[in-house]
């Protein structure tokens, strides 16, 4: 799931924050791409509404990787309870 979170993560960041695609990667760090506070909460609530999972505050940071960030949305989704 990782993966399909990262790019994820790069399409929202490509078409909603217009940052040039040249320009992210899996290795970027958010705050290299102009993420900031408010557009952190921007992309959680993205991620909220397409995968299903709630994001608390403070669990993505513009230090993270778009990797990083991923792995951590990725980690939140694996937590939910499985089906019986």
């Amino acid at each position: 799931m990782t993966g399909s979170v990262a790019t994820m993560i790069i399409e929202i960041l490509t078409g909603k924050f217009d940052v040039p695609s040249e320009e992210v990667t899996p290795s970027t760090v958010l705050e290299d791409v102009e993420v900031d506070s408010l557009a952190l909460l921007e992309l959680s609530l993205i991620l909220e509404k397409r995968l299903g999972v709630s994001i608390d505050e403070g669990t993505l940071s513009s230090a993270q990787t778009v990797s990083e960030a991923a792995d951590v949305i990725a980690r939140l989704g694996d937590t939910a309870p499985a089906a019986a």
